[in-house]
């Protein structure tokens, strides 16, 4: 059944109708639309005129859009081509609003507070209850453009998870930039809030906002258990430079339970994203006043110039915030400037699930672009930074067009999530990428959250025992390791992996006064992990085919005798792998590789199969010229 949709509906579509032509007159990129833009003429015009599919009650506690409509692309790129997919929320009102991974889908806040839960096939289900931006009773200010700056999530205990909110909250005095938290309630398909916000931290001091709102910065990233990070724009209060306790143009760690906070750099004028690399180093993106957007290194002191240096020039004279155009001495310089403006907002590191050559680049996105820019470098844009340590390599610009790009996350399924301003959401994904094997995904989640501490793969210690046959061995003894806790030493229990699962999702419970930390696994996560150290590694290795190669390096063809003993030292073969996967149980062959014996009869193969990289040594007891398939020997597992 159609009925006539209100005037909102009427403008999204329209807007959708003219971005669609638009795109395809442009012939940009090579586009196949889905939806909205196959609809044919007389559907168009009944667009036009109101006339469209049933909308939801966008007042409704849990509104849901089970088929969305969505559009589809593909763009070309330097190392992948991206399918890119884009699903609709409601229209916003303002700008702001953040995205994050949760559980098997996603987290967003709109401008305005509302909490929305959306799946990976872009269903949409609105959470009661809203982030409170005023106190009880009191009317926004004349002129409002308060905002939500930033969300983050911390697995609390399976299916509880704490949210914090970064945002303005107005008090009828005057505007706070506050940091709230709540807690998210998992019961199977239903997600719900506590119905409380507790105030975790507000930046000093409480301002009377006539201008400045877009200026909130806000993003934030845990540090530790007990800690979090939030970074603060200047809400173009320039004066807060003579004032040594203001938290406008810093970064700031907060101790959760108690609010203290710890004032950590300064100099900041518009921050957009936050980000933490796997060597620990803390990046974070930043508007320039008018040009000369910034990618920063944050190191702890340090002053990185706003309002007195920048490479922007200023909106209404050079001197308007000191020396402009060039960065002074005596205060730190960006890691990388764009000028003219991209006008920089969020920002990932890539965490290659789903883009392994892409590696552990920075992976940061923009919004409109300024018109005195756009002939050159608008935005609407991804920016690949690919870097060596703290020096920037190169900078890539994808275009992706459509709305301005407000954040960006990694979503559960290895895509990337973009937030657009305009109140929808974008998938990237590799146009060649099949989905992920269940045990790679297993092997990237230990990484993520365990290998900086403990080794699964080899007999060696790190700041934790290694792992290596686990399952059965003694809680708190391994060979070589002196740094077990009390708490573990007096467990008296073997490993078995309900214990290692158990223990995983809440340490301090399992054996109270260990060193282990709270991690952020969310539900079923820990089980994956408990079965990888299982696994012992070799039973995911069925077979493997082995051959000569008839052509050495200078193409003459070498005779090996029918059946030789051992790999001939020097000599190149054909080693192919036969995998079933741990998990579900799928056979996978991996592509044929060559590999040259070593002066002991060995060959070492890196194994890869989609996105998922190992490496294994084997030794073979006899090959023969033709490749046959026959069970490993002498299975070596080494490092990634």
């Amino acid at each position: 059944m159609i009925k006539m949709s209100p005037m909102g509906a009427i403008l999204s579509e329209a807007a959708e109708i003219w971005n669609g032509m638009r795109l395809r007159l442009a012939g940009r990129r090579r586009r196949k639309t889905l939806g909205i833009s196959r609809l044919s003429p007389v559907s168009l015009l009944l667009f036009a005129l109101g006339a469209g599919p049933a909308c939801t009650d966008r007042a409704s506690n849990a509104d849901r859009v089970d088929q969305p409509t969505h559009d589809t692309q593909v763009i070309e790129t330097h190392l992948y081509d991206l399918e890119v997919e884009t699903f609709p929320l409601e229209p916003f009102v303002g700008t702001g609003g953040a995205i994050e991974a949760y559980g098997a889908g996603l987290l967003v806040a709109t401008p305005k507070g509302r909490l929305a839960r959306v799946t990976l096939k872009g269903a949409v289900e609105y959470l009661a209850g809203s982030v409170p931006m005023s106190a009880a009773g009191v009317e926004p200010p004349a002129g409002d453009q308060s905002r939500v700056g930033d969300i983050l999530l911390k697995e609390r205990s399976p299916g509880v998870a704490e949210l914090f909110v970064t945002h303005h909250y107005f008090t009828g005095e005057c505007t706070l930039f506050r940091v709230s938290s709540t807690m998210l309630l998992r019961e199977g398909p239903l997600v719900k809030t506590s119905g409380s916000w507790k105030t975790i931290f507000d930046a000093r001091p409480c301002l009377r906002m006539t201008s400045g709102w877009g200026q909130a910065g806000g993003k934030m990233l845990m540090d530790g258990p007990d800690h979090l990070l939030a970074i603060f724009g200047n809400h173009a209060k320039n004066d807060s430079r003579h004032d040594p306790d203001a938290h406008w143009g810093s970064l700031v760690r907060i101790e959760i339970g108690t609010g203290a906070a710890e004032t950590l750099t300064r100099g900041h004028y518009s921050p957009q994203g936050l980000a933490r690399d796997r060597a620990g180093n803390l990046w974070a993106t930043e508007h320039g006043p008018r040009g000369g957007d910034e990618l920063n290194l944050l190191e702890s002191g340090k002053h990185y110039g706003f309002p007195h240096t920048s490479y922007g020039t200023g909106y209404y004279g050079v001197g308007e915030y000191g020396n402009h155009g060039r960065h002074d001495d005596g205060f730190q310089a960006p890691a990388f400037a764009w000028a003219p403006s991209i006008d920089i907002s969020g920002m990932v590191v890539n965490d290659e699930q789903a883009f392994p050559a892409w590696g552990d680049d920075l992976l940061i996105v923009s919004l409109r672009g300024t018109k005195y820019t756009q002939a050159v470098l608008s935005g609407k844009s991804l920016f690949r930074v690919r870097r060596s340590g703290a020096q920037i390599r190169y900078v890539e610009r994808i275009r992706l067009g459509g709305d301005d790009i407000r954040d960006i996350t990694h979503s559960p399924d290895g895509r990337l999530a973009l937030l657009l301003n305009d109140g929808r959401i974008r998938f990237l994904r590799r146009g060649d990428a099949a989905p992920m094997p269940a045990m790679c995904r297993t092997a990237r989640l230990f990484d993520a959250h365990c290998s900086r501490c403990h080794n699964r793969q080899e007999e060696i210690h790190g700041r934790g025992p290694h792992l290596v046959g686990v399952i059965g061995r003694r809680a708190g003894a391994v060979d070589g390791y002196d740094g077990f806790s009390e708490a573990m030493r007096s467990l008296n229990r073997n490993w078995s992996t309900s214990d290692i699962e158990r223990f995983l999702l809440d340490p301090q419970r399992f054996a109270p006064g260990t060193k282990m930390w709270q991690l952020d696994l969310h539900d079923g996560e820990a089980e994956q992990i408990s079965k990888l150290l299982g696994s012992h590694g070799p039973a995911v290795i069925e077979d493997l085919a082995v051959g000569p190669d008839a052509l050495l390096d200078d193409g003459r063809r070498r005779n090996v005798s029918l059946k030789r003993r051992g790999l001939t030292p020097r000599v190149k073969y054909f080693v192919q792998l036969r995998v079933v996967d741990d998990v579900t149980g799928n056979v996978t062959m991996s592509e044929p590789v060559v590999a040259t014996a070593d002066d002991y009869g060995s060959i070492e193969v890196r194994w890869r199969t989609d996105n998922c990289t190992e490496q294994w040594a084997f030794r073979l007891k006899h090959v023969t010229i033709e490749p046959e398939w026959r069970p490993w020997r002498g299975f070596i597992p080494t490092s990634n």
